[in-house]
Order: structure tokens, then C-alpha cells, then sequence
């Protein structure tokens, strides 16, 4: 050790994944789902998740014939999940979170047109299972808010580790 000279020591940093989702989906109201996922292993079990999904409603028998519908819903949610233990090969977790969404109804009959949009914010609570020691680790998740049902799975795909 020499006098008058600093050594910078360097730290163990904290562990911190990122991962990316694709996933796809079913809901009972809204029909089929895609979209994606980046999330974040911060600290134990907990993870922080930023999510996206488009809807696709089947649109068929909805209208009588000559009636023209079109349907269309999206939504965003951050979601706060834990996972029990991330070394099993079967991984639960469960979490929540908020949720902004919007649908669109357009009905049209004989030139005449109608149209309902809504939109605003709820809750998620959702439950899964990953599998973690399965190349691509695949998870299915079901999320429950506002008397509807999603029901989602996917890949995960690691992105950085700080």
C-alpha cells in the first residue's frame, strides 16, 4: 500500500434483470389478445412489469345480417408480481396492478351510424406460472378485473443483467 494513493474496490451491484415477453391470449369479452411485456427481477421474488395488449373481437353473429360492426379494445397495466421461488422447475407467482384500457363499438345499419368509446382505469390480479428451467421459460398467466378474464402466455427473453 502506498502513501497518499486511493484504490477504488469495486462493488458488488445489486441484482437486476430485464426481460422482453411476447405473449398471446384469450379474453372473455374481448377475443383474442397479443402483445408484449418488459419486466424487471428487482429484488427475491419481485418483479415489476410494464405490459401492452391489443384485442382482436370476433365480430361474426354479433350484427344481423346487413349490419355492420366493428369492435376494437387495447390496454396498458403495471403490474407488481412475486414469485415464489424462481429455481423449481414449476415457478407460481401472483401480483396486481393498474390497468388503463380502451375499447370502441361501431354499428352501422342502413348508412346510419353509432359509436360508443370507453375508456379509463381498473385493477389487475393476476396469478401464473413460469418455467424457469425450460428453454425460452414459457409462462401462462390468467388476469381477473372489472367482471372480465384474460388469459395469457408467452416466453421469456432476457435482456440485461446489471
Amino acid at each position: 500500500l502506498v502513501a497518499g494513493q486511493l484504490y477504488a474496490v469495486p462493488r458488488e451491484a445489486a441484482a437486476q434483470q430485464w426481460y422482453a415477453t411476447p405473449e398471446a391470449g384469450w379474453s372473455d369479452l374481448r377475443g383474442i389478445a397479443v402483445g408484449g411485456r418488459v419486466g424487471a427481477k428487482v429484488v427475491g421474488g419481485l418483479d415489476l412489469v410494464g405490459q401492452g395488449l391489443v384485442f382482436f373481437p370476433d365480430e361474426s353473429g354479433v350484427g344481423d345480417p346487413g349490419v355492420a360492426v366493428d369492435r376494437s379494445a387495447w390496454q396498458l397495466s403495471t403490474n407488481a408480481m412475486y414469485v415464489f421461488d424462481r429455481s423449481r422447475v414449476l415457478s407460481p407467482y401472483v401480483g396486481a396492478g393498474v390497468r388503463y384500457g380502451a375499447s370502441d363499438l361501431t354499428v352501422v345499419v342502413d348508412g346510419l351510424r353509432a359509436s360508443r368509446e370507453q375508456s379509463g382505469f381498473g385493477m389487475n390480479f393476476l396469478g401464473g406460472v413460469r418455467f424457469p428451467r425450460i428453454p425460452a421459460a414459457p409462462f401462462v398467466e390468467v388476469r381477473f378485473g372489472d367482471d372480465t378474464w384474460t388469459l395469457t402466455g408467452g416466453v421469456l427473453v432476457g435482456l440485461l443483467s446489471g
